[in-house]
């Protein structure tokens, strides 16, 4: 067994013992010898700014580092200190004052039984049971804390981590367990739910507690008002249904997103819609899934009618909306930071998550997110009050552009209207006009309103085009819109040096051989009438 002391930066020094066990030999020896060395090393460099008494308790040690005392009044307020008093051991994840502060947490708006049920087991989700010490802790290693939820830990680089909090001092002895500090406060991952076996229902963000509080009464005085019907003794609140349903509901694991979904009662149409784009089975499976679940309300709004998407493209779209608002992971509402997050949706597209002083919005919709949080067996729901659609696939993605045709203001002209570009480019026609259709389609000459049989066309006239056409040699291409081509809606593109011009509207040139000859011909005769005129006279 060796002893080794280590020096640390705040003037003190930390003994470690290494308890070595087989024969020694030179090689051995170096090597263990070099180790141990390292592992110290590794020690030392870790801040440790925390006073620690291993005489004293947990909590004692904790009101004594001067960076926990909203740990401390935390446990206070939850009724836990008398628990972290006791024999132990145990090992405690301790987010610092900043932590706290960082999450927001506010102990004045815990008041409620059910908010210091929620309280206590937030601070049990940094309890685990027994000594764990730096060196125990793997990469991957998972573990379950004192309320029972699951926790793991990440190795990298020297630096270790439980959930998204980093150990940023490690290792601090108390008379009955250890404690690490941490840079974050821990939430407990989504877990059962309360269900209703018989109207097969479940009470979005209810807790034990709460599920357990149910009670159907007859005729039943409080506050001066007579109550018949299934009273919340926690909630206060009153439904109207039956005796048998008000004792059915039950604290129970969660299920899939897909069950949560069609269990909240408020999603029939996302359900609906899912079955159509046959996304269920994606979304029951074991793979975590984060939702943000348009109410009924939402789809009705949006006027989405599930009777339309009837062929493999139509089907096609449905899915791309509903996949616009799943996202791959898990990420409860306290995971995300203020301000704008953007994260990728399972449709490719990215997707942003607001978080302000007013609430969550999520998407360019500013759907608002009215309740979060909704646990699911392989993620979480949080419910919005619109249907995100979206962002518009780029038509041109792929396609090099050396120039863009759109509308004039009024939507009755091209612009630009000439455009000149070199042999093998590509022009591009995009625009988007509520108003009117418009298309383009091929004339035999400049301003003509003769179409070219078999010409290039961007199809029938319609609200939003996105056409484009290359051009392989030289020539000169006209073209006119074709509800508005009485209205002199034309426009040409130059390709090269544009080739030999098609027959057009266009007075002939001065130095064409038919006006050469007619104006010999009118010299001729005008010198026959002079010479007539001179005879006569």
């Amino acid at each position: 067994m060796w002893k080794i002391i280590v020096p640390l930066s705040n003037n003190q020094i930390r003994t470690h013992t290494v308890d070595y066990k087989g024969g020694f030999t030179p090689e051995t020896m170096r090597k263990s010898t070099v180790c141990t060395i390292v592992a110290c090393l590794l020690l030392a460099a870790m801040p440790y700014s925390v006073a620690a008494d291993a005489t004293e308790d947990i909590p004692a040690n904790a009101a004594g580092t001067g960076v926990h005392d909203s740990l401390v009044a935390a446990l206070t307020h939850a009724g836990l200190v008398a628990t972290l008093q006791g024999d132990g051991p145990f090992t405690v994840f301790a987010p610092t004052d900043q932590a706290f502060a960082d999450a927001g947490i506010d102990l004045s708006t815990f008041d409620t039984p059910e908010e210091n049920e929620t309280l206590a087991d937030i601070l049990l989700y940094h309890v685990l049971a027994g000594n764990v010490n730096s060196s125990q802790v793997t990469d991957g290693l998972s573990v379950v804390m004192a309320n029972g939820d699951k926790a793991s830990f990440t190795v990298s680089n020297g630096s270790v981590m439980i959930g998204a909090a980093t150990v940023t001092t490690a290792d601090v002895e108390a008379s009955n367990g250890i404690i690490h500090v941490i840079d974050k406060v821990l939430m407990p991952p989504p877990g059962d739910i309360c269900y209703n076996v018989i109207s097969h229902t479940i009470v979005p963000g209810a807790t034990n507690l709460i599920c357990n509080s149910y009670m159907f009464v007859e005729n039943y005085t409080m506050g001066g008002q007579t109550i018949t019907g299934c009273y919340n003794t926690v909630t206060h609140q009153v439904s109207n249904i039956s005796a048998a349903e008000c004792g059915a509901y039950m604290w129970t694991p969660a299920v899939n997103i897909a069950m949560t979904a069609q269990a909240t009662t408020i999603h029939t149409a996302l359900v609906a819609a899912l079955g159509v784009a046959d996304l269920v089975t994606t979304l029951s499976g074991d793979t975590e899934y984060t939702v943000f679940a348009p109410s009924d309300d939402a789809f009705a709004a949006a006027g989405i009618d599930l009777d339309t998407f009837d062929t493999d493209e139509e089907i096609a779209v449905l899915a791309d909306i509903l996949l616009y608002h799943v996202v791959a992971g898990t990420t409860l509402s306290t995971d995300l930071a203020a301000g704008a997050n953007t994260v990728t949706a399972a449709n490719g597209d990215e997707l942003t998550i607001t978080v302000s002083d007013t609430g969550v919005a999520v998407g360019a919709d500013g759907a608002v997110v009215t309740l979060a949080d909704v646990p699911a067996s392989n993620g979480v729901i949080h419910v919005i009050d619109k249907v995100l659609t979206p962002p518009a696939d780029d038509p041109f993605e792929g396609v090099d552009c050396a120039a863009t045709i759109g509308l004039t203001s009024d939507g009755y002209g091209f612009t630009p209207s000439s455009v000149t570009i070199d042999v093998g480019q590509t022009v591009c026609w995009s625009w988007t006009d509520s108003t009117m259709a418009h298309n383009v389609k091929q004339v035999d000459g400049f301003q003509s309103s003769t179409y070219v049989d078999g010409g290039v066309t961007s199809g029938a006239a319609a609200t939003t085009v996105a056409f484009h056409h290359t051009f392989t040699e030289n020539t000169t291409f006209y073209y006119a819109c074709e509800p508005h081509i009485s209205m002199k809606m034309h426009g040409e593109i130059i390709v090269g040096d544009g080739g030999v011009e098609p027959t057009s509207d266009k007075k002939e040139s001065e130095d064409a051989p038919g006006f050469i000859i007619s104006s010999m011909v009118v010299a001729v005769l005008g010198a026959v009438l002079f010479m007539s005129r001179r005879r006569s006279l």
